[in-house]
């Protein structure tokens, strides 16, 4: 044993000293570590036995060293099973049949535990009192925990498996230590309790913990820490946080390459039509539902007066009247109408007749406190019959708006725009395109995930010789 602590010592210097290591020694170093591990397949598929006494010893010491009792104050049932439950055991009347039950990793879990109360006492009694003053529904089971957090670690590290061919991936932490399993086992469970405390986890959770848990483990392996604390500051900063930005990164970039490929792009160009008329019956129930404005004429505000304006559910005509600040009228109260086929046009921005120059724009917005400029916000309608009439653009033909934000100016734009028969362009169309467009690529690709999509189709195979095709007779 002494000379395998020294050789191994030994190559754990040889690997921080040497700069580079080369795909041949690469493999060899992972098969070492295939070999090294998987000498704790034995324990890892061997069942705990509920009635050896030595199973009990350890468990009882576990429950000396978290609770700090001796075992004569433990010897009563009642005592025991709830010391029991704090702990995370399932079976609390013979906790041994935990480990007998979950085999894997059987008597590894046991031995990772107490591997972890003796040796560093004050961690694990933290993490075990941590638990016990949660409530109930929040309380992370340090036995349940570790059993399966044990059981991960194996996956991870392919305990039991042979090695494989070509494979190079090796962690130089791993021989680094006598007792390198249970050293990553130490820093893992710490790890599973402060991300359950991130999570807010109840029990309902624990196989997300589990798996956010085992992303970070991963994760962190893949910078080949050489040193079990160059592990623990790697795993300290894959916070539950950081795991949730490099997934949505990830999302993002997947879909970025995505939506790249010639077919989505076709996609994108076939559904784009259906989606523009899901908008437009938008803004036109946007405009039937109506809105209320401050009362503008060409001259400017009407000082404390609102008039409310609604589309007719046919799309033949507006009607709009006064109304007070808070009022919601119906239709049929707004007595004055303006049918649609005699708007000519309208104008926005800088060309209405209610905004006069810079110095007016400015003085109005710190007035009605806009989201943006009201020469952004103000539009005018002008009806086809005063147009004909005043055909020097005079300003007694115009009906004069300010919406209230950004929203029900780009709603009310194309909701005119779709009325006269022009193609919206507001900066809320083009968001709202995206969005549809996204969302129903996404539904349509459900069926394909995790399908990798070719650029090209598929080639078509060439005809047949002839069409003379036979039939069996039936």
């Amino acid at each position: 044993m002494d000379t395998l602590r020294f050789d191994r010592h030994q190559l754990w210097n040889v690997l921080n000293t040497s700069r580079t290591i080369g795909s041949e020694m690469g493999h060899q170093l992972y098969c070492l570590q295939t070999l090294m591990l998987n000498m704790y397949e034995t324990r890892m598929n061997t069942p705990a036995d509920p009635d050896d006494p030595n199973v009990q010893k350890q468990i009882d010491s576990l429950t000396k060293i978290c609770f700090d009792v001796d075992n004569e104050t433990a010897q009563s049932g009642n005592r025991k099973s709830t010391l029991y439950r704090k702990l995370g055991f399932q079976d609390q009347s013979n906790p041994g049949n935990d480990f007998s039950l979950n085999t894997p990793p059987g008597l590894l879990a046991l031995d990772n535990i107490c591997y972890f109360s003796n040796k560093y006492q004050e961690s694990c009694v933290k993490v075990v009192l941590e638990n016990c003053t949660r409530a109930d529904e929040h309380d992370c089971p340090f036995i349940k925990a570790s059993i399966m957090l044990t059981k991960t670690l194996c996956e991870i590290l392919r305990i039991g498996e042979p090695p494989q061919e070509e494979e190079t991936a090796y962690y130089p932490m791993l021989f680094s230590h006598d007792k390198p399993f249970e050293e990553f086992f130490c820093i893992c469970i710490q790890l599973l309790n402060k991300t359950w405390r991130e999570m807010r986890a109840s029990m309902e959770d624990f196989p997300k913990v589990l798996g956010v848990a085992k992303e970070q483990i991963t994760r962190a392996l893949q910078n080949q820490p050489p040193t079990f604390d160059a592990f623990r500051v790697r795993l300290n900063q894959l916070t539950y946080a950081e795991i949730i930005r490099l997934w949505e990164r990830e999302r993002k970039s997947k879909e970025e390459d995505q939506a790249q490929a010639a077919p989505i792009i076709e996609l994108r160009k076939m559904i784009t039509p259906e989606m523009k008329e899901l908008i437009r019956q938008q803004r036109l129930n946007y405009l039937i539902e109506g809105s209320k404005f401050p009362k503008y004429t060409t001259r400017g505000r009407t000082k404390e007066k609102y008039w409310q304006w609604k589309l007719t559910p046919n799309l033949k005509a507006f009607h709009y009247g006064d109304c007070a600040e808070n009022d919601n009228l119906p239709l049929e109260k707004l007595n004055n109408k303006l049918p649609v086929s005699d708007i000519k046009s309208f104008v926005t921005g800088r060309d209405c007749p209610h905004i006069k120059d810079k110095k007016e724009k400015t003085r109005m917005t710190d007035t009605h406190h806009m989201f943006r400029r009201p020469t952004d916000h103000a539009f005018s309608m002008t009806t086809t019959s005063f147009a004909i009439q005043h055909v020097n653009s005079d300003t007694n033909d115009m009906y004069c708006f300010v919406a209230k934000d950004e929203v029900e100016f780009d709603m009310w734009t194309d909701g005119l725009n779709v009325l006269l028969g022009h193609e919206m362009r507001s900066t809320q169309m083009y968001k709202d395109l995206n969005m549809l467009l996204d969302m129903e690529i996404r539904i349509r690709l459900l069926d394909a995930e995790g399908i990798a999509i070719p650029n090209e189709p598929p080639p078509i195979p060439p005809e047949p010789e002839n069409y003379d095709f036979a039939f069996p007779e039936l």
